[in-house]
């Protein structure tokens, strides 16, 4: 097929799968009041009560005299009628929307209008997100210029996983293997394909962790402290149940991650190894400490002897009280007895429930007319800055056990795709200048976030027929409401600015861009989104000068390791919600 063709036939693709739907004007004089995106069709245009209202396949805009409303669909989360004549719509980023009409009927009419616009698509070729990229392609090739780069996120976002790996040093001929048990998604669905583990667990080692962990979501290392070799692993909860199970090749690996973080720390990182099954490794666990150092260096054994393995630290999200009541759905938490060396900690960290009704209540205070007497006690009850502290309190907890007592660290709450990356994602932010600037931003989200399954399409509301408002919840706002927290008390550690973090925020659930539509990396590459949805990262490029901190500066990185303040709570570790 010649190229002349292809576009061609990408042309007519455009067309037919995604049509432009006919206008529908309430005054004939009515135009539409903004410049349409590729593949975006206005719907309605009429006049509300001193203002001009549209709604396209994309979003509503509301024109007033001296202000302008310009929202994406799948910003809003619900729409009702006030008032008689008032609509009164919320939206997700924590906005709130009036308009006014002149009759009821016609404030019943946009209401009909917008509720069903802003329901859960179907199919999920309904997102706009396929019309834009579909219709973007067919612009390019009409006009054969090759913009097709502007669609695609950068190399280093495609390439993430076997840079980060060679960036932080891993010891691969010794202490590491990347395992690709999880090929095809084989062992665990919401896992990426490629995991780094222990270089003598054995991949068959692994299938029985992964059926005693919640989701099949096994212990995998996503970071590793360059300097002192301590690593950070996630997981999801041990299923123990009220019949308090074990299981002996968990313990091994939780074993194992202490072990190999104590041999990679003396022989420093080396290049990607390309191995990914063990090697003839001895069984660390048959071995003591000296003769397990001695296997896998040339060291004498006097120095082996100086190098013990460091005690790891279990960070359970949960409270204690959580932890346990989980045990009756299966779950529940590591035993200190059946884990030697390693101490388990609970931050009492609230579930998506307590997060979702807290900010509810913080965005129905934003829509008060504010009391200063009492704004900031009101503020206070929402719990909002008391969760983020909570979750800056825990994210330090891990990075002062990685960098300052060169322990690892094993987190994980229930699941192992909403507090977890929280925690994990923000240590890492604190701890490695790296992501802190826009290129390892966006790697961080990728892989914390992205590969490791956050649940994007039922946290957010745009999966397919997502109906279930329990399952809703702002889990990743909360956690860039973290990094806006952080900014704001280092302001030159920072390459991106502050519209960079309200951009990504609002294209989280704009669905323009592909980038968050789905669970998980299996199920968007079963629908193909890389191949038909633009990225958000061709927008948030480290070369768009509207999203640069101009106060940024690498050389403020000489002290790289953020220790940020946070009100004191004033209560101990695990005694929280």
């Amino acid at each position: 097929m010649d190229e002349e063709t292809r576009h061609s036939l990408e042309c007519i693709q455009a067309n037919q799968i995604f049509p432009r739907k006919q206008l529908i004007r309430e005054d004939e004089n009515l135009q539409v009041p903004f410049l349409e995106l590729h593949g975006e069709s206005t719907e309605y245009v009429g006049r509300a009560e001193d203002a001009i209202i549209a709604l396209s396949n994309y979003r509503l805009h509301i024109k007033f005299k001296e202000s302008l409303v310009n929202v994406p669909l799948q910003l809003i989360e619900s729409v009702e009628c006030r008032d008689i004549f008032q609509l009164h719509l919320t939206c997700k980023d924590c906005k709130v929307i009036r308009c006014q009409f002149s009759t009821f009927e016609q404030c019943q009419e946009w209401l009909k209008r917008l509720n069903n616009a802003i329901r859960p698509p179907a199919k999920i070729e309904d997102l706009f997100s396929f019309a834009y990229h579909a219709w973007c392609m067919e612009v390019y090739a009409s006009e054969k210029e090759q913009h097709g780069d502007l669609c695609r996120p950068g190399e280093h976002v495609t390439s993430r996983f076997k840079n980060e790996v060679e960036r932080m040093g891993f010891d691969m001929n010794n202490a590491w293997r990347i395992s690709n048990i999880n090929e095809k998604y084989k062992l665990c669905g919401s896992y990426p394909q490629e995991l780094i583990v222990p270089a003598w667990i054995t991949d068959k080692e692994l299938e029985s962790v992964a059926s005693f962990r919640s989701w099949k979501r096994i212990p995998a290392v996503v970071y590793r402290h360059q300097s002192n070799g301590a690593v950070i692993a996630r997981c999801g909860q041990p299923e123990v149940s009220w019949w308090g199970w074990r299981n002996a090749d968990d313990e091994h690996l939780v074993q194992s991650v202490a072990k190999a973080c104590a041999s990679d720390s003396r022989s420093g990182g080396s290049k990607l190894s390309t191995r990914n099954s063990p090697r003839d490794f001895p069984n660390p666990g048959d071995l003591s400490d000296v003769d397990f150092d001695s296997s896998l260096s040339n060291t004498s054994g006097a120095e082996s002897l100086a190098i013990q393995p460091q005690k790891l630290l279990i960070l359970d999200a949960r409270s204690y009280a959580a932890a346990v009541a989980n045990r009756a759905k299966g779950g529940g938490c590591e035993c200190p007895e059946y884990y030697p060396n390693c101490e388990v900690v609970f931050m009492g960290m609230a579930n998506i429930h307590s997060i979702r009704r807290s900010f509810q209540s913080l965005r129905l205070l934003c829509t008060q007319m504010p009391d200063p007497g009492n704004w900031l006690s009101a503020l206070e009850s929402t719990k909002w800055l008391h969760h983020l502290s909570v979750l800056l309190k825990s994210a330090l907890l891990v990075v002062h056990a990685v960098d300052r007592d060169q322990r690892p660290v094993l987190a994980h709450c229930s699941d192992g795709w909403d507090r977890t990356p929280q925690i994990v994602a923000l240590a890492k932010l604190l701890l490695d200048p790296y992501y802190r600037t826009i290129e390892g931003f966006q790697v961080l989200v990728e892989m914390e976030w992205l590969d490791f399954g956050h649940k994007f399409a039922d946290r957010c509301g745009h999966g397919e027929n997502s109906d279930d408002l329990n399952e809703r919840c702002p889990v990743f706002l909360q956690w860039l409401d973290c990094v806006h927290q952080l900014q704001r008390q280092f302001p030159c550690s920072f390459e991106f600015n502050e519209a960079f973090l309200v951009k990504l925020v609002q294209h989280t659930y704009s669905c323009l861009f592909g980038t968050f539509l789905c669970n998980n990396a299996k199920e968007r590459g079963e629908k193909h989104t890389q191949e038909r949805t633009c990225s958000v990262w061709s927008l948030l490029r480290a070369g768009n000068k509207a999203f640069k901190n101009l106060l940024y500066s690498s050389q403020s990185e000489a002290v790289c390791i953020l220790q940020p303040s946070f009100p004191d709570q004033q209560k101990e570790f695990g005694s929280g919600d």
